[in-house]
């Protein structure tokens, strides 16, 4: 008989040949038992009924990228709930813990190699939880084929049932899958129709140039006003300083001469009465002054 140990307080566990599950004797803890080890044994409740699920399928065909007759063209075929076998693995790589989720069960629906578990949202699998109309889907493949890809060192290893709804449209003659998570409605989806790639490419490049335009005179419009109230106060500021400081004018030059020519003037106008009171006197002096230029002898009048 197998011997193997419990992956929670490592006691033995015997487990008899074809058994799968196992609980242990000493911690309680209920395992799932692989071909080459035993691992913990979780379930991830559903959180989204079906109703839900058809109403995020269905706001997922109306997204931009896909063909515009999508949403209403499409017609679902099959939809089915259930609980889907993987592997996690938490690891301790470069001192930070890492989690890798692995499928158990050899599938081709989409998404199965990149379901996210949220930490702490998992219950133990034990006679205790019921799966209601869900569907169990068992593990195939043995968890040692994915050991030697995993990076870092071992924490624990646990295979976990999780939620998905599992469905199938057809549209235009076509059949496509799609997968929706159970917990969070997070869509998986293989190949689907898309818009032409010509005609999205042309709207996202328009799209993409009219964002660069607005963002550029965004931009523009905010520098230019920094620019101007910088300016402006640059200004008040030389313009006040101006003010302030302002100087008496100066004299103007050759202001000297001014004051002489005044002087001058009255000189002259002090020397106009001293002519006026003496002036036969004048007279004879202008008149001797003559004489001494012609040369003849002043006439004596008798």
């Amino acid at each position: 008989m197998p011997q193997f140990s419990c992956p929670k307080c490592g006691a033995a566990l015997a487990v008899d040949p074809g058994t799968q599950i196992a609980k242990c004797q000493f911690c309680g803890t209920v395992t799932y038992v692989d071909r080459s080890e035993a691992l913990f044994y979780y379930l991830l409740p559903f959180t989204i009924d079906e109703v839900k699920a058809r109403g995020i399928f269905k706001r997922w065909t109306a997204g931009p990228s896909m063909a515009k007759e999508l949403e209403n063209g499409c017609k679902i075929t099959k939809i089915v709930k259930e609980f889907f076998p993987v592997f996690r693995f938490r690891r301790s790589v470069n001192k930070s813990e890492k989690v890798f989720v692995r499928p158990a069960r050899g599938t081709t629906l989409p998404g199965m190699h990149n379901l996210e578990i949220p930490p702490g949202g998992e219950v133990i699998y034990d006679d205790k939880v019921s799966i209601g109309d869900a569907r169990q889907i068992d593990p195939d493949i043995s968890i040692g084929s994915y050991i030697g890809e995993m990076p870092g060192n071992a924490i624990d290893q646990a295979l976990v049932y999780f939620p998905i709804y599992e469905m199938t449209y057809e549209f235009e003659g076509k059949s496509y899958d799609v997968v929706i998570d159970g917990s969070s409605g997070r869509v998986y989806s293989g190949p689907s129709p898309s818009r032409g790639s010509a005609q999205y490419m042309a709207v996202m490049g328009v799209s993409f140039v009219l964002g660069l335009i607005g963002g550029y005179l965004a931009c523009s419009i905010h520098v230019l006003f920094i620019v101007l109230a910088a300016g402006g106060l640059f200004a008040g500021r030389y313009m006040a300083q101006q003010v302030v400081t302002k100087k008496p004018a100066p004299a103007v030059a050759g202001g000297g001469v001014a004051a002489g020519g005044s002087a001058a003037q009255a000189g002259e106008g002090a020397s106009a009465p001293s002519d006026a009171q003496s002036g036969a006197p004048s007279d004879a002096g202008a008149q001797g002054a003559q004489t001494a230029e012609t040369g003849a002898e002043p006439e004596v009048k008798q």
